[in-house]
């Protein structure tokens, strides 16, 4: 059996941390909590975490300029940056993801959905990397900053809820995705108002580029068809 993933969560909230450390440290990871920004990318360097939990408004130092350190340092260059937060402005989302978060999600969805989004890409091998700019896969690009997508040669800008699901497939080529995936991922598994989000993100984007774009399995799993 390998070694457990590690984790570094870091946040002005002792409330925060304790419940972080419990939900992650229960689903088998190393877990390790830090109050002090300065010190959390000390600590960083000494534990080298497999993902990195970072708030945004911290007393002596914000997440986004935490990220931006420890991307400059060659041995974070691929280590996952979450941002978890309780900032809903669109323009916080664009700076932490410019600076090297690799997702952002705000503290009123909830731990759970930041707990399924970590066990699918430590445990599960799933990418989630919204700080890219651009995907491109087959005959597909998708353009993060307008939430657009090229497919032979025809752009089409998307909804947010849409764009989210199409990047997160494009990132997954050769996955098979079951509804319970791409919910979890993407809005969290307890917001049950949005239940019916899936199929209907599902069902616009078909109209829009076609039916051939996803492979829709008997037992209703997806998967993006690139080729397309």
């Amino acid at each position: 059996m390998g070694k457990a993933p590690r984790i570094l969560a870091v946040d002005d909230d002792p409330d925060i941390l304790d419940l972080l450390q419990y939900n992650l440290t229960k689903e088998g990871f190393q877990v390790e909590v830090e109050e002090d920004a300065q010190r959390a990318i000390e600590l960083s360097q000494r534990f080298l975490p497999d993902l990195i939990i970072l708030d945004i408004m911290m007393p002596t130092m914000t997440g986004i300029e935490v990220c931006r350190r420890l991307r400059a340092l060659p041995q974070f260059k691929d280590t996952y940056i979450f941002f978890l937060t309780a900032k809903s402005e669109h323009y916080y989302e664009e700076a932490a993801l410019d600076t090297g978060g690799d997702d952002f999600i705000e503290k009123v969805m909830g731990l759970r959905l930041l707990t399924n989004k970590v066990v699918h890409v430590l445990k599960r091998n799933f990418t989630i990397r919204k700080r890219v700019a651009k995907v491109t896969v087959g005959n597909w690009t998708l353009h993060r900053r307008s939430s657009s997508v090229t497919v032979h040669g025809e752009t089409l800008s998307l909804p947010k809820p849409e764009f989210d699901l199409l990047f997160f497939l494009a990132q997954n080529p050769k996955k098979t995705m079951t509804r319970e995936h791409l919910l979890s991922n993407l809005w969290g598994s307890e917001v049950y108002s949005v239940v019916p989000t899936v199929e209907a993100c599902i069902d616009n984007l078909s109209r829009k580029l076609g039916k051939k774009w996803l492979w829709q399995l008997d037992d209703g799993r997806y998967r993006f068809r690139p080729d397309f």
